[in-house]
């Protein structure tokens, strides 16, 4: 009974480590992504750009659990923010960046837990809502929309290449079951967690505005325009996260590590 004991002791206390080790690592992946991939997007608002740091969060919840990756999101790019000027707007990234990896983390989780359930209707809306986003901002530019001549044709068409890429995979599970309710699950969690982001820049940018004396409306309207950046950062890191996804889960798997991984 007592070397059962120790065992598990050890099994807990390694994990612990394992679990802080991962933390770090991804809070730091999250900051130099920040660095590294930043591409500048004109906006009403604020000075948004692309970056993969998102893509990071997700795919450390997908990983090693929600709380967990959401937590290293937080530290990373926090950090950023508060360090590169951002200062600011630090409180509302670290509030959306805990979201993300935890929302995903938890979507996620219950594909692995219940491996009968098939998240086709959850995907299926997330692929229409893209679609319709990025027509909205199709038809905002074409028939000349307040506003929408400041978007860039770069958001619908990620949108509508985001939107066309999960209808597939739905199209593609619900009648060949080519992928397992993991991947699956895994899509569903990366897209809770960017809709979590989105509401929260929307929502984040109106107050922020209305601090600087802007109405409610103006507010609202600034802050609706400049989501093309954050949209565009989300359709790229649900995919990218849902391609890093299982090569690196079976390589810790391989490296005698999953025990630690999420579950």
């Amino acid at each position: 009974m007592k070397e059962n004991n120790k065992e598990y002791s050890g099994y807990t206390s390694g994990a612990r480590l394992f679990q802080t080790i991962m933390i770090a690592l991804f809070a730091a992946l999250s900051y130099l992504a920040l660095i590294l991939f930043r591409i500048p997007y004109p906006a009403p608002m604020g000075n948004p750009f692309l970056h993969i740091g998102n893509m990071v969060v997700i795919l450390a919840a997908l990983l090693i659990g929600g709380w967990q990756g959401g937590l290293s999101g937080s530290i990373g790019m926090g950090l950023y923010d508060i360090l590169h000027g951002y200062g600011y707007y630090s409180i509302k990234t670290i509030i959306l960046k805990f979201g993300i990896g935890l929302f995903a983390g938890l979507v996620a989780r219950k594909g692995l837990n219940n491996p009968k359930s098939r998240p086709i209707k959850g995907l299926a809306a997330a692929s229409l809502l893209s679609l319709l986003s990025g027509l909205s901002i199709l038809a905002g530019k074409y028939f000349g929309w307040d506003g929408y001549e400041k978007i860039s044709p770069v958001a619908y068409i990620f949108l509508l290449s985001l939107g066309a890429l999960i209808g597939l995979l739905v199209i593609v599970s619900a009648f060949c079951g080519f992928f397992n309710n993991e991947v699956l699950y895994a899509a569903l969690g990366a897209v809770t967690g960017i809709a979590w982001n989105v509401v929260g820049e929307f929502l984040g940018g109106t107050i922020f505005k209305m601090l600087e004396g802007a109405r409610w409306q103006a507010a609202m309207i600034a802050s609706l325009l400049s989501l093309p950046a954050t949209l565009i950062n989300g359709a790229f890191s649900i995919v990218g996260a849902v391609l890093l996804y299982m090569p690196l889960r079976q390589a810790l798997i391989r490296a005698r590590l999953g025990n630690m991984l999420s579950k």
